[in-house]
């Protein structure tokens, strides 16, 4: 079972639903039964007041692991507001001394991704799309989760659940790379967005994907082999 605080902010709901497709039960922590069963609190940003006691109280007296959905270029010298938060959210959950797995979502691409729906419509952008970016698709993204909760192989240990991982795809690549490679594979552009922010996407550096590929035994797409087949 996972528990959230509330509707978290894109993209980390929309994974956590995609597990729901996969069989999980996710739970808002005002509607946990009660029970003993041990639980995973999932948390990230998002429009509710956030009370990390408070959600612990709500799954007592059942054990319980963290997991933090987050973003690459979570810092605390950020710029970006939103990315500063996330460093904040960070810390202050780690700091309760539960298991806490900390992943950082590169920018996410897959047929339904706003990300990638939006570069299918050539939008202009920021710096001419000279900005390298490491884009993950989502399909990888949502599988990353599911073998940390042992939907797709056996949960990660307690041990392991202390650390953190870039989820983020073996290819660096500019913007306006991406965007041509999202132009040239046709399908709807409904729904599309910029996500992350502009203003996050500005922070993003190279990212590192070989230790989260290793830890979660998974072989990363790479999207330029695979956009074509994106259409939707």
């Amino acid at each position: 079972m996972i528990v959230t605080p509330g509707v978290l902010d894109a993209p980390a709901q929309r994974l956590l639903d995609a597990l729901v497709a996969r069989g999980e039960r996710l739970l808002d922590a005002a509607a946990v039964p009660a029970g003993t069963e041990p639980v995973t609190l999932a948390v990230s940003t998002g429009a509710f007041v956030f009370d990390f006691a408070g959600l612990v109280r709500s799954v007592a007296p059942r054990p319980f692991r963290v997991i933090i959905l987050s973003r690459l270029g979570a810092h605390p010298d950020a710029k970006s507001d939103s990315l500063k938060r996330l460093w904040r959210l960070e810390e202050h959950v780690r700091g309760g001394g539960a298991p806490t797995l900390t992943l950082r979502f590169a920018p996410l691409v897959g047929p339904a991704s706003p990300f990638w729906r939006l570069l299918r419509g050539g939008p202009s952008l920021p710096g001419g799309g000279r900005q390298m970016v490491c884009p993950v698709a989502e399909s990888d993204a949502v599988e990353t989760l599911a073998r940390a909760l042992g939907l797709a192989q056996p949960a990660l240990s307690d041990a392991a659940f202390r650390d953190w991982y870039e989820v983020a795809g073996p290819d660096a690549m500019t913007l306006a790379e991406l965007r041509e490679l999202a132009m040239g594979s046709g399908g709807s552009r409904a729904g599309g967005a910029w996500e992350p922010s502009q203003e996050e996407l500005a922070e993003h550096r190279l990212a590192e994907c070989e230790p989260w590929a290793s830890r979660f035994g998974i072989t990363p797409i790479r999207i330029a082999k695979e956009a074509s087949a994106w259409a939707a």
